[in-house]
């Protein structure tokens, strides 16, 4: 039997940077296990967009810290993350600009560049964009986007260097515990004996803690993004659009092509089948997303379809995650339920993991908030804003 330290559950950007963060904390006997590759799941079929705006402080703290490893990907991990410094923009209509001021400031507080611009401001940065509608908006120049697929490799190879092993196409099928402690993880290749186990996997993440008979209540979602061509006039670079007047993102795709996804909630009864759902956009959804994206850039009427792809979404209730060690099974440490916002969380979030798998508590940051307990407790922990993926 194999024997470990720490057993991660996941090869997204969860586990790959919580496998990153053990090693570098020194931890040497750790194995990650994934089902497929890495970047398989979710973590490949991001959008990718880095930025700092939150409106839970603790998520925006870990932003801040993540978007600088982000900028620094290189010498601080080594590899490469395809991180694109563009700038990020928050469009807000006329009644959300109180809410918009309020997190700025908090923003300013904790040491992120953030500013408040007006409408006009934004016109001036992107002549192609219409701001009729816009009242205010808040404008980062430190967020982007990168690649995440490649970020996760990254991540993977730097913990390898370090010697971290790492198991792909490898299926959990249990947990073995003894007296409500964690004491191994039985794959399809083999059992592991170990005392800390960390859940990571994403939208498979309430099947893995059912393996501990720990309910955690996360509902798959399926979400698109729709890859346009930019017409030939418009192949100047432009900055990552978040509109919350709307309710869409717009991410460039370098100087030819615009990607564009909705910030929209799937409603409460629809459930993706996270094994059989279309990973492709539909004819529908590319209509809409195309005529979403001409009324806020007019000069895409003359943009052309390029495809796209649908990824999936592990929500909680609060689209909020759960970064917490259970109580009930010691050495059982669970990080999923990021509800679309993990990726660009992602350094950060493995930083927790380690010091909650080797320090038995978060000395970093406030993860009050990602409690376990909060949904037995009622006490969720919604962000500001009406698009739960903002967070």
């Amino acid at each position: 039997m194999k024997t470990a330290d720490v057993v991660i559950i996941g090869g997204g950007i969860t586990g790959a940077c919580a496998a990153y963060r053990l090693a570098e904390r020194g931890a040497k006997n750790v194995v990650l296990v994934e089902q497929r590759h890495i970047a398989s799941g979710p973590t490949g079929r991001s959008s990718g967009i880095v930025r700092q705006h939150y409106t839970i402080e603790t998520l925006a703290a870990m932003a801040r810290d993540s978007v600088k490893v982000f900028q620094n990907f290189a010498d601080e991990i080594g590899g490469d993350a395809g991180f694109v410094q563009t700038g990020v923009v928050f469009l807000a209509a006329r009644d959300g600009a109180d809410a918009l001021k309020s997190v700025v400031a908090m923003h300013q507080r904790i040491g992120i560049r953030e500013s408040i611009i007006s409408g006009d401001d934004v016109k001036k940065m992107e002549p192609q964009l219409d701001s009729a509608d816009i009242g205010s908006a808040a404008y980062e120049p430190d967020g982007g986007y990168a690649d995440p697929a490649l970020t996760a490799n990254s991540f993977i190879e730097a913990a390898k260097r370090m010697g971290i092993e790492v198991l792909t196409r490898t299926r959990v099928q249990s947990l073995a515990i003894e007296r409500g402690r964690i004491t191994g993880v039985v794959t399809e290749k083999g059992s592991i004996s170990t005392r800390v186990v960390i859940n990571a996997a994403g939208p498979w993440g309430n099947t893995v803690a059912a393996m501990a008979s720990v309910e955690i209540p996360i509902r798959p979602t399926r979400h698109a993004v729709v890859i346009l061509q930019r017409p030939a006039n418009w192949r100047t670079p432009t900055l990552t659009w978040i509109d919350l007047a709307a309710g869409w993102y717009f991410k460039p795709e370098r100087n030819a092509s615009l990607m564009v996804g909705s910030l929209a909630e799937m409603p409460g009864d629809q459930k993706a089948d996270i094994e059989t759902y279309s990973t492709v956009p539909s004819y529908e959804e590319t209509e809409t997303y195309s005529d979403a994206t001409v009324r806020r850039f007019p000069v895409m009427i003359e943009g052309l379809a390029q495809g796209g792809w649908a990824g999936l979404y592990d929500v909680t209730p609060d689209s909020q995650p759960v970064i917490d060690r259970i109580p009930d099974v010691d050495g059982f440490i669970c990080a999923v339920g990021f509800s679309g916002h993990g990726f660009k969380l992602g350094p950060s979030t493995g930083r927790i993991l380690a010091e909650l798998a080797l320090d038995g508590k978060c000395s970093s940051y406030d993860i009050t908030p990602f409690r376990f307990g909060r949904f037995q407790e009622g006490k969720l922990s919604h962000g500001a804003y009406a698009y739960g993926i903002i967070g």
